[in-house]
């Protein structure tokens, strides 16, 4: 008995201090050891308090400061590893919030073109998971080694700038709806994506959800409608599209990795999209 009471004071000591460094960084880490439980405690924060825009995608989006970086009203489900499809299908499952507003990357989303979820989109449907969106002490942010490894990721990158006054993109352009695409276009790629997308987008935009695809920096050049495949699944869900990174002078944007922004060229980004919508 003696022991056992000494487990439980510890237990009781330790998520007491637990409990008080969160609450001293804001209530949530960003980075953890791995990917894998960055992504996860990622998400799991975006669903603590309602959020008016969630950002949808890869570690890109990962990558983009959102309310815990004090941009207020956007928090980030980036999914490493995967794309925004993995949000979407649990959002459609009833295991994730909606919001007023998706920001789905478009990016990396020829990833979901290969079928099943990735490893993050997976662990979304277990009981672990649902429990950390429950219970913040058990969350994958809350992690000992997360608050560590967010502390050396902050030294490394930086900050991200004003939410409101930071650098400007120039970006000029918002999302557009887009007219179907013209009759001889070969559809076949994304076919079997494109008809599990398109009544799902469907249900979620009933909910009351504006959907909107961005190609985020780096994105290729500006162009008139994206591929095919994606110009029919946004055209026939009644979603919109926003090649904002095609705008973007590649001079504007510093990649750390050839990929990935740097967190400037990523405040300025979030920036951009909130005066995009």
């Amino acid at each position: 008995m003696k022991y056992f009471l000494v487990l439980i004071l510890t237990l009781a000591a330790c998520f007491a201090a637990q409990a008080f460094a969160l609450r001293a960084i804001g209530g949530r880490t960003t980075k953890s050891e791995s990917n894998y439980f960055s992504s996860i405690g990622r998400i799991q924060a975006a669903t603590s308090e309602e959020a008016a825009v969630l950002l949808l995608g890869s570690s890109i989006t990962g990558r983009l400061p959102d309310r815990a970086n004090g941009f207020t009203g956007f928090a980030n489900m980036g999914c490493d590893g995967g794309s925004a499809v993995d949000a979407l299908r649990a959002m459609d499952a009833g295991l994730l919030p909606i919001a007023p507003v998706l920001v789905v990357e478009t990016n990396t989303l020829h990833l979901a073109l290969a079928g099943g979820p990735s490893e993050v989109g997976s662990a979304m449907r277990s009981p672990w998971f649902q429990i950390g969106t429950q219970a913040p002490l058990l969350s994958a942010y809350a992690r000992p080694s997360a608050f560590a490894y967010s502390a050396l990721l902050a030294r490394k990158v930086g900050g991200f700038g004003d939410p409101e006054a930071g650098p400007d993109l120039g970006v000029t352009s918002e999302p557009v709806r887009l007219a179907p695409p013209a009759a001889d276009l070969d559809l076949s790629r994304g076919k079997v994506l494109a008809e599990e997308l398109v009544p799902l987008l469907q249900r979620l935009r009933a909910k009351g959800c504006r959907i909107v695809f961005v190609d985020l920096p780096p994105a290729g050049p500006a162009r008139s409608a994206p591929e095919p495949w994606l110009h029919a699944i946004i055209a026939a869900s009644g979603t919109e599209w926003w090649n904002l990174g095609g705008q973007v002078e590649p001079a504007a944007i510093v990649l750390t990795d050839g990929v990935h922004m740097d967190a400037s060229s990523a405040g300025a980004t979030v920036r951009a999209i909130a005066e995009g919508l």
